[in-house]
């Protein structure tokens, strides 16, 4: 495998914002096994690895030999990821278990249940696209925790705050650096200057004191990295890459290949340009460009104008936003979007019978 930087994951936020504390090597081959698993497209949750691969990204020959690999991912099975959900944190696997093939020289790894469906699904929940050229340049493993917690924001925003806490918990070092000068000192300056250092990040940080304790950090980041990618089916050269980057931009959207066949089916249709050039949307900027084309071909039946209806697309869009704490809706929303939209319609459908069925009563009575 050739390292470069048109290797991307769309790594799940639900692993980025994971607790966990890991090496250096660890998490290369995490992030590995995550490209692998994503690049294969289909319900398998095992993959293959070969010994030059490893190679690519661990340099040194007394830590790239089967035995040291094997080392590593004897440890990385050890070790815990927790996740969080409403119920709480809850603690699994990185891996479940993995094996040397001699004769191909390979390894054999199988992901736990939850990692495989995490990377398979990003879309539903949302997505950040790490770069694995920078990631596996990446000396300092809070380094790569920060590149990961920063990129996770850097394309709607340009200062990102933590709290001192969040961060302590999300590295699992709460019972170390009482002291913030010396988490600031080992911890947040040696990650940042890292970073800085790629070219591909220009960061500064203020403290936020509550009194006299540092109570949250303001990041202030500049990413220059490039962050809009394509699906394979819209590359022409079949030798490059699964995806393609394309020039700096703050709009992400990455389609997944139902979303880029609809758009291309309704971009040929005349009768689906009519729907959408005429379905009424009451605030098409909250909206990227292919999930806008998506609300008006799933919702032209809708008349938005209809006040009830104006209400239940009000109440989608502020859920939807909130809980991804975007600006704008983009593929890896649209999902949960649709299904509260339609929801929501539903809910205010019976609240318009109920108040049309109240009127006739007033008339009738009254």
């Amino acid at each position: 495998m050739n390292i470069n930087e048109k290797n991307i994951v769309m790594k799940n936020n639900i692993i980025i914002k994971a607790k966990y504390n890991i090496s250096t090597l660890e998490n290369r081959i995490f992030l590995m096994l995550l490209y692998k698993l994503q690049r294969n497209n289909d319900d398998v949750i095992k993959c293959e690895i070969s010994h030059e691969e490893f190679k690519t990204i661990i340099k040194k020959k007394q830590t790239s030999s089967v035995d040291s690999i094997s080392n590593l991912l004897v440890n990385l099975r050890k070790q815990s990821i927790y996740f969080r959900d409403e119920e709480g944190w809850g603690e699994y696997g990185f891996i479940n278990g993995f094996k040397y093939i001699k004769s191909r020289k390979t390894f054999k790894i199988e992901a736990s249940k939850e990692i495989h469906n995490y990377i398979r699904n990003y879309l539903d929940t949302g997505y950040t696209p790490i770069n694995l050229a920078i990631f596996f340049g990446l000396i300092n493993p809070n380094a790569q925790r920060f590149y990961d917690l920063l990129r996770l924001w850097s394309g709607t925003k340009s200062i990102i705050n933590y709290k001192v806490d969040e961060l302590k918990e999300l590295l699992m070092i709460e019972g170390k650096y009482d002291r913030y000068n010396d988490f600031k000192r080992r911890i947040i300056v040696p990650a940042i200057k890292e970073l800085n250092n790629t070219g591909c990040f220009e960061i500064d940080f203020k403290e936020n004191k509550v009194g006299r304790r540092v109570e949250s950090i303001d990041f202030i980041v500049k990413d220059l990295d490039k962050r809009k990618y394509f699906a394979k089916d819209m590359i022409n050269d079949d030798n490059q890459e699964q995806i393609l980057l394309d020039e700096c931009s703050a709009d992400v959207e990455v389609l997944d290949m139902k979303d880029l066949k609809d758009i291309e089916k309704n971009t040929n249709n005349d009768d689906s340009k009519i729907v959408v050039s005429n379905t009424y949307i009451p605030d098409e900027s909250l909206f990227t460009k292919g999930t806008l084309r998506r609300v008006k071909m799933d919702f032209k039946e809708i008349n938005f104008k209809n006040e009830y209806m104006e209400k239940a697309f009000e109440d989608a869009v502020m859920i939807t936003l909130d809980k991804d704490d975007v600006e704008k809706i983009k593929a890896g929303s649209y999902k949960f979007f649709k299904g509260t939209l339609e929801n929501k319609i539903t809910e205010y459908k019976v609240e318009e019978e109920g108040d049309m069925i109240h009127q006739q009563e007033m008339d009738l009575f009254w």
